[in-house]
């Protein structure tokens, strides 16, 4: 039998803060911002400064992609509209949670007031499943080769396509 257990019992919710595109501009750096939009893998800027330095989850707070959970690693920064997931419990797998997010958090928005939202306190409480970590790393292992296949198809339909439109464009000019 899988145990589970609420998301705020096995990981620290923290939110972004504030940070605007004119501070993004005053303040130039190399540390990514990270923001609400999934454009650019949500990098809204980059800055001299970094508010987390490790290997955490994030996820979109507010707006029409609320429940997008991201991988984040490095030092990098997250805006009021995002959260950060840093998990505390030892027999969870990073990744595993990741997967299992990505699967169901979207299912937590709440819709009402004109505004998808997620916040911490409706996150916290995602119920997550708890298998063994080898089974938790056996599951990641097939995800994440399934997930590298798709990327790399998707590479080689940007190929294709840019190889169509070279020949499209020689054969009609």
């Amino acid at each position: 039998m899988v145990e589970w257990k609420k998301l705020g019992d096995i990981a620290n919710l923290v939110r972004g803060k504030v940070i605007s595109k004119d501070y993004i501009r005053d303040f130039k750096g190399e540390y990514p911002v990270y923001s609400s939009q999934t454009a650019d893998n949500g990098v809204m800027g980059c800055i001299n400064s970094y508010m987390f330095d490790g290997e955490y989850l994030t996820w979109t707070t507010d707006g029409a992609y609320a429940g997008t959970i991201f991988r984040r690693k490095g030092k990098f920064n997250i805006t009021n509209v995002c959260g950060l997931i840093e998990v505390n419990d030892g027999n969870i797998n990073q990744n595993f949670l990741y997967y299992w997010l990505s699967k169901t958090a979207k299912s937590y928005v709440l819709e009402g007031m004109g505004n998808p939202k997620l916040m911490s306190n409706v996150a916290s409480t995602i119920e997550i499943p708890i298998p063994s970590l080898p089974e938790q790393a056996r599951i990641v292992g097939i995800l994440d080769t399934f997930t590298a296949a798709i990327d790399n198809l998707k590479a080689q339909i940007a190929l294709r396509r840019k190889q169509y439109e070279y020949y499209r464009d020689q054969l009609l000019d």
